[in-house]
């Protein structure tokens, strides 16, 4: 009996130790997570409400953590990734889901600091290097301490020798903790202007649009934790030299009076731009609804149908799907004219404050004659947790939050042969693994997809190198021997196929100095 009784313990003991080492800890399993998915977001001054960058950060908010997480609530990327991948995906894997509520269960063990990757940094301004234009807010603005959303417009005028051709612009939030979202729109008339000095104050308010027709209602845009990016070589927007940009800034509901003062910073072209992307609203209630008008009944859940036939060849570069409160789902495709299927955006549970533009791995031929398929729905129930009015009432389309809108933006240029393998994967900020400068990052990092991308910029052309490294520093793989590569942002494949998992160097020699960025490929 007492040998049995030991022979118990002794088990028992040993299940207890197994379960000690499978515990995560947060230096080897937890860090990873949070740096990469949730640090871009959640650090100081940025529009989350509370820093993650150390162990007493994470684990003081724990099971927050594992409640958001295991809901799907957090990280907020909306579309559905077996739907399709996009560039800068912010999803959780089930086992990373499940590793998290492992290591929370398991009591939050730190385990070896040493172990524990570098705490990201960031770059403290724009995340593209030095802007060749920066188009401030003229004054501060005031959000009034009032409890209420409140969508601004300010009018930036730009006074140019003549029209530049645009590889990025970036918005750079001032006041982070209140601006919710922005839209840039570009203006070559008055209108703005005289809206601005029709209303009392800075700006003009104005929500969904800007209150008139402009050149381009979408010419840029920004939600929390978007990466801003160049566009590939050869592609690019114009920016015309005595054209006003509208920001239209969404702040978040506050009941102390704060300001923002943002800023606009515009990157030129560097290479000949062959093509100018379009952003088009090519999917709204006027153009191919099949099922309108676009009238949702009170108490009534439906959905809208919409259908249209491209008239030429196109490539998509990106999508973004617009709608308020009441939308529950959509989902965008198109069918080619043989019947094949091109899976664009399908997103299961909307949420109108995490909506954003969608940029595509690699460009999307649309061919001529294609129809271009959405269903939208809509729930005008009271069974919506997010229902504007109580009771439900009838919603139509319209510019307040309570009304409803239908609109599918696209990127678009004149497709080319060849398109369907230009990837879009330009520089962005990258938290973990990052290079020792930000002008030398690696995307996407983790690499899950099979490659990743190099980005750089070379301040004038010369010979570059480019090499995959091992932990040790021994040669993998050789991208680039002494190339000659033109001036300006520059953007290099890393071919992953057949590597082992497992942490890789990428080694760059240009310009005279050597820098070096670490990849994790999974």
């Amino acid at each position: 009996m007492q040998k049995q009784l030991l022979f118990l313990l002794a088990a028992l003991s040993l299940a207890l130790s197994g379960q000690a080492q499978t515990t995560p800890t947060f230096s080897e399993h937890i860090a990873p997570l949070i740096y990469n998915h949730c640090a871009r977001c959640h650090r100081p001054g940025e529009v989350a409400p509370f820093s993650l960058l150390s162990y007493q950060d994470v684990s003081s908010r724990g099971l927050t953590i594992k409640a958001v997480t295991g809901s799907g609530y957090m990280p907020p990327w909306k579309p559905d990734p077996n739907y399709r991948h996009y560039l800068d995906e912010n999803v959780l894997s089930t086992s990373e889901v499940a590793l998290i509520k492992n290591w929370v269960d398991g009591g939050m063990p730190q385990g070896n600091p040493a172990l524990a990757p570098p705490v990201p940094t960031f770059p403290a301004g724009s995340q593209l290097g030095t802007p060749d234009l920066v188009v401030p807010m003229a004054q501060k603005f005031t959000i009034p301490g009032n409890n209420q959303d409140l969508y601004r417009v300010f009018v930036l005028p730009v006074t140019l020798p003549a029209d530049k051709d645009v590889a990025a612009i970036e918005f750079r939030a001032g006041n982070k903790s209140l601006v919710h979202h922005s839209i840039i729109g570009l203006d070559t008339t008055n209108q703005g202007a005289a809206l601005d000095a029709a209303s009392p104050g800075y700006g003009y308010t104005s929500f969904g649009g800007f209150g008139f027709t402009t050149v381009e209602d979408n010419f840029a845009g920004w939600v929390p934790g978007a990466q801003a990016r160049f566009y590939p070589t050869g592609l690019g927007k114009k920016l015309y030299k005595n054209a006003r940009l509208l920001v239209q800034v969404h702040y978040g509901p506050t009941s102390v009076a704060q300001t923002d003062s943002s800023v606009l910073n515009i990157f030129y072209s560097r290479q000949p731009v062959a093509r100018y992307v379009q952003t088009l609203p090519a999917i709204s209630p006027w153009t191919g609804l099949t099922n309108g008008p676009f009238v949702i009944p009170a108490n009534q859940v439906k959905t809208f149908r919409f259908s249209l036939v491209v008239p030429q060849n196109v490539s998509a570069l990106s999508v973004l799907p617009h709608s308020h409160l009441l939308a529950k789902k959509w989902k965008i495709w198109a069918v080619k004219p043989n019947g094949d299927t091109i899976k664009l955006a399908k997103i299961d549970s909307w949420n109108f404050r995490w909506q954003g533009n969608y940029r595509f791995l690699n460009m999307q031929k649309i061919p001529a004659g294609a129809r271009l398929e959405a269903d939208v729905t809509y729930d005008n129930t009271a069974n919506n947790p997010r229902q504007p009015n109580s009771p439900p009432q009838t919603v139509q389309w319209g510019e307040n939050t309570t009304d409803e809108m239908l609109l599918g933006y696209f990127d678009i240029v004149p497709y080319l042969p060849g398109d369907e393998s230009v990837a879009l994967a330009t520089r962005a900020v990258v938290p973990v693994g990052a290079a020792a400068d930000d002008d030398f990052l690696l995307h996407p990092n983790p690499a899950e997809l099979g490659s990743a991308t190099a980005s750089f910029t070379l301040q004038k052309a010369g010979p570059v190198s480019l090499r995959l490294l091992d932990q040790n520093g021994r040669l993998v793989r050789q991208m680039l021997t002494n190339q000659t590569q033109p001036a300006g942002p520059r953007q290099v494949p890393l071919p992953l196929q057949e590597l082992a998992a497992g942490l890789y160097l990428v080694q760059l020699e240009a310009e005279g100095r050597v820098r070096v960025g670490k990849l994790l490929v999974q």
